[in-house]
């Protein structure tokens, strides 16, 4: 539990939640000039967890039906094949949608996207590959979405080597005063050739940056942590969110902190420092400020986002920011 949220902070965060869940169920539920939407899985796949997090296990059990019955193939791809290999994002994507099959209670579905998404394990370091502008390599982004999914689904030894990827690309850093480098090369060592948007490659920790890129790697190593019971997860975790709190411009400014707040409170729960629960705190309250009328949250504040942002786009934003939102609701994550 949070001790510092009393009843009244709480039932703010739950009230604004709840106006986020709206617009959420809004958009599954879309009129037919819209419904194609519904289609899109790089659009829904946040959604079943989501949607059961938030108490709306109904909306969670329809989206994820959906999904199942039309979107993926009998070993978990998706069938839209742009969104498989190693140029997609499908390890993040099916991770959500291993955890969200877990929270709505089919094991089944949650081993078939672990097992999936375990396929392209680099058996040596044991990230996840992709393939970006900077060349081949283990993305802490993709790679934390197989950890995760893979914890909770159960498939133990790929979410532990999956760690130990984790904690060399920590350990190998070049400039560990000044950011963090979120890839891992073939030969084991941190890529540190910049992608066009140089957020996504690194974490400055004298620039604006994207805390939340951290968020599910924090979520797996508490959750491997949690399936193993070998407490050097959660303390690996923990130096994971020292590099989240260690940019020098306040992360909690940025508009890509949204889920890392209910990142820090699932780490809470075995690491209780306050600066943890503070963070959380200021991201929840960013969360209220960023709230718009129809309780979406858009990536304002960002160059190049500034301008009205599609529907789809608000969702996976919504999303992010509500998980937070509904941990502090709960007391904790």
């Amino acid at each position: 539990m949070n001790p510092t949220l009393g009843t009244t902070a709480r039932a703010e965060y739950r009230a604004a939640a709840g106006r986020s869940l709206d617009f959420l169920a809004a958009a599954v539920n879309a009129d037919a000039k819209r419904r194609k939407m519904i289609d899109e899985v790089d659009v829904l796949y946040k959604l079943p967890y989501v949607f059961t997090y938030g108490g709306r296990r109904e909306l969670g059990l329809r989206v994820m039906e959906h999904i199942e019955n039309d979107l993926i193939e009998a070993d978990g791809s998706f069938r839209d094949a742009s969104q498989n290999g190693p140029t997609s994002m499908y390890a993040y994507m099916a991770g959500w949608l291993a955890w969200g099959s877990l929270a709505l209670g089919r094991f089944d579905l949650a081993r078939r996207f672990a097992r999936r998404i375990a396929v392209d394990q680099d058996p040596q370091w044991g990230g996840h590959w992709s393939e970006s502008e900077v060349g081949r390599a283990q993305w802490l982004l993709t790679s934390s979405g197989m950890v995760a999914g893979c914890a909770a689904a159960g498939e133990l030894e790929t979410a532990e080597r999956g760690a130990r990827y984790m904690a060399r690309l920590l350990e190998r850093q070049p400039r560990p005063d000044d950011g963090f480098y979120f890839n891992l090369g073939p030969d084991g060592e941190v890529v540190t050739k910049p992608a066009e948007d140089t957020t996504t490659s690194f974490y400055d920790f004298n620039d604006r940056v994207r805390p939340a890129m951290f968020a599910i790697a924090l979520a797996g190593l508490v959750w491997t942590g949690e399936q193993t019971g070998d407490a050097r997860h959660f303390d690996l975790a923990r130096r994971y969110a020292n590099v989240v709190l260690s940019n020098r411009r306040d992360p909690t400014t940025s508009p890509f902190v949204s889920k890392t707040g209910w990142a820090a409170l699932l780490l809470y729960r075995h690491r209780a420092d306050d600066d943890l629960r503070g963070f959380a705190e200021a991201v929840g309250k960013a969360y209220l400020r960023r709230q718009q009328s129809d309780g979406s949250v858009a990536l304002a504040g960002w160059p190049g986002l500034d301008a009205d942002q599609p529907v789809g786009y608000r969702v996976l934003t919504t999303c992010d920011w509500v998980v937070t939102a509904l941990a502090l609701a709960n007391g904790g994550a």
